[in-house]
Order: C-alpha cells, then structure tokens, then sequence
C-alpha cells in the first residue's frame, strides 16, 4: 500500500499586518501544517506584525505596488509550474487570475457590496459601475466565503453561481489563544469595556464613545485597541463629551487577548464586517460581547439568548442600553461557538475540497 501524498498548498495574502484578514489567512496556514500539508505562505508586502509558526513556509515577495506584486506573484509560481499546488487560496480576488494554478480559489473576508459607497450625487452612476466591477471580479471563480451574509451577497447581489460558492468559517486556534488570553502583560486599570478593532470611520468607534457617555454605568472605561486615520478624530470627540479620563486609546497589542479576557464587555460597533474575528476571540474567552447588525456576521454568532445584545448600526441609545446589560447580566455562552470555529476543522474543510468535485454549493 502506497502512502498518502502529503498536500501541497498555496495561499497568497497582502502581507501581516495586524489586521482580521491577514490573521485568518495566517491562522488557515498554520492548521494546515498540522493536517499534514505542505503550505508556501506567499506574502506581498514586507509587514510583519504577525510571525508565523514553524511549517509555514514565508515567501516575501517585498513588493511595493499592485503592478510589481502581480509580476512577481506570477512568475514565483510559474517557476513550480500550474500542477504543482493541489489547491491554492487567494486572499485577494484582483490577484486571482495572475495565479497560474489549475486548482484555485478565491477566499472573500468581507460582505463585497457592503463596503461600496454612493460618492456625490452627480456620480449617481457610479454603485451601479462599481457593482458591474464586482461581478466581472467574481462571476466565473470559484469562491469561499467566510460567513453567510457574504455567500447571500456573492449569489444574490454579485450573481455568482450557488454551485461556485463554498461557505467555510473563519479558523481560530483555541489552544493559542487561550494559552495567549493567560499570559501576562499590561492591562488597563479599574473595570473596562474593550473594542479590538482598526481606528477607521467603518469601525463607528465614535458611536461606541457616545454610547459609553449615554450608559448608567459611569465607572466603567472604554479601552480603543488599535491605530488607524481616525484616531484624532476619535480623541477630540471624546473630549467634546468629556469623556477624555474614560477613553484610553491603547493603540495596537501583539496579544489582544489577555486584554479581552479581563474585559468586562467588548463591543463591535462596524457598519460592514465579513466575519468579526474580535466578536468571535471575545466569547471564545469567555468575555460578555455586545454588537450591532451590520452585514455580515454578527447575526450568525449573536443568536438565542445572545440575540439581544445585537443591536442596530448607527443606534447610539440601543448600544449604550445593551453594554449596560450586558454587564449586569449577560448569558452563559455556548460550547458551539469553540467547536463550529476550531482551526483544525476549518483546515480539514479546506483539504476536503480536494476530494469532490470543487467548490459546490453545501
């Protein structure tokens, strides 16, 4: 009896910068690994917030440009040849048909349609435009999509065929961040509210300053974690409100988890996510998380007794009112949430689409 030939896989990723993208990415590769794969990590520009484990292959291509990183990209993997990788995952849809791989598949992170913006009114053209755009980019390619508000959105916004559509979950490895939420390290004073996630206006940090005003609980702090344009606005908004001793801008941590594990309560206040890897760390540690609707993802995490603390994009007075309860009392939360995003599963998913047909609609 022959052995079993040890899989070979390609993933391609913008670079490791401490992002949710990029830490799914890296995340998928590392469980692979311990599947048994052989996986060539290749990364486009040269930003390491993250360091990958031993197995993962790195093959920084330092590209500075979207034209230098499709050239490169292309001739790095044309030298293996198109048979060489049984399966290769691209991150990033507009590199898709530069990767010469016969067995290829794109990996979509966020609600495509959620994140377009209308512009001026006498651009009214120009969401009509950008969604052709967006079906050219996905119409024909086998996709996975990480939550199923953005599988709805591929099939019924962008007309992508159910049948190229496969709906995995995004990885977390729940032994790390464990071992990482026990660790020690600097932590906030006093009781805390925490909110992981880039300082940019998408992330609506500024409702969640408002919020913290609006609550009973006058005690309580909010700690900002991460760094982005938006960051002075966010400090002179919360001086506006005189709120300036309660917000502490705790700029970004290489382990953010210690910090949701102390935390009294997180909070995702976005108007567009794909699948919020902050909400999910949250309850994997066992932290109280309030969030509000937006497309996609928090609807299919926050569900049954968790329904309530989901509350609308933009509700300033539902968010304060939520955060209140849920620190005075929130639910217990369910086993499912570890078993339906361990790594290790979500790896095998992946290697499972070697065995069919492709990617198909289940």
């Amino acid at each position: 009896m022959q052995p079993e030939k040890q899989r070979r896989i390609g993933i391609m990723v913008t670079s490791l910068m401490g992002a949710g993208t990029e830490k799914t990415i890296l995340t998928l590769a590392e469980a692979l690994v311990r599947e048994g794969a052989l996986v060539d990590l290749y990364v486009l520009r040269d930003h390491r917030d993250y360091t990958p484990q031993a197995g993962v292959n790195c093959i920084w291509l330092k590209t500075s440009s979207n034209r230098e990183a499709r050239v490169r990209l292309k001739k790095s993997i044309a030298e293996k040849g198109k048979d060489y990788y049984d399966l290769f995952v691209i991150s990033n849809a507009k590199y898709y048909p530069v990767v010469p791989v016969a067995n290829k598949v794109c990996s979509v992170h966020i609600t495509p349609t959620a994140w377009i913006t209308d512009g001026p009114r006498w651009k009214f053209w120009s969401r009509a435009r950008k969604i052709r755009n967006l079906r050219k980019k996905f119409a024909a390619r086998p996709v996975i999509a990480l939550s199923g508000g953005i599988r709805n959105d591929l099939i019924n916004n962008l007309k992508v065929p159910p049948e190229n559509v496969r709906q995995i979950v995004n990885p977390f490895d729940l032994d790390a961040i464990r071992t990482a939420a026990a660790a020690e390290g600097d932590l906030p004073e006093g009781r805390y509210i925490v909110s992981i996630a880039s300082l940019n206006v998408r992330k609506r940090h500024a409702d969640t300053i408002r919020a913290l005003g609006r609550m009973q609980n006058k005690e309580v702090s909010l700690v900002l974690v991460g760094r982005g344009k938006d960051e002075s606005n966010l400090r002179a908004l919360a001086k506006d409100l005189g709120l300036q001793e309660r917000v502490i801008f705790w700029g970004w941590d290489g382990n953010p988890y210690r910090l949701l594990k102390h935390a009294a309560l997180s909070v995702l206040a976005s108007e567009a996510e794909g699948s919020p890897r902050a909400l999910i760390e949250s309850l994997l540690v066992g932290t109280p998380a309030v969030a509000t609707d937006c497309p996609s993802g928090p609807s299919e995490i926050l569900i049954d007794e968790l329904a309530p603390f989901l509350v609308p994009v933009g509700d300033v007075e539902a968010l304060a009112l939520a955060m209140d309860q849920a620190l005075r009392d929130y639910p217990e939360i369910p086993a499912w949430i570890g078993e339906r995003f361990d790594s290790a599963e979500v790896a095998r998913r992946y290697l499972a689409l070697l065995e069919d047909d492709g990617v198909s609609d289940r």
